[in-house]
């Protein structure tokens, strides 16, 4: 990046509002393949408590952004 920081880039660019839209988007599909593993056979609990985790903090991000009138 030419002697430029990634934290700096990072601080410029990203902003509250894409983060929490990026952890819904990540959470959901997480969910949702914690579910299937919890249900067949395998290691799903950390997969479903991460996933949950994600779109919930998510959605609280996105509405205490919320202006009120």
């Amino acid at each position: 990046m030419c002697g430029r920081s990634i934290t700096a880039w990072a601080r410029r660019n990203i902003i509250e509002r894409r983060l929490a839209v990026s952890m819904v988007i990540a959470g959901t599909p997480t969910t949702l393949a914690g579910v299937a593993m919890y249900v067949l056979p395998g290691p799903g609990f950390p997969f479903l408590v991460i996933g949950l985790s994600l779109p919930i903090t998510g959605l609280a991000m996105l509405g205490a952004a919320r202006k009120s009138p």
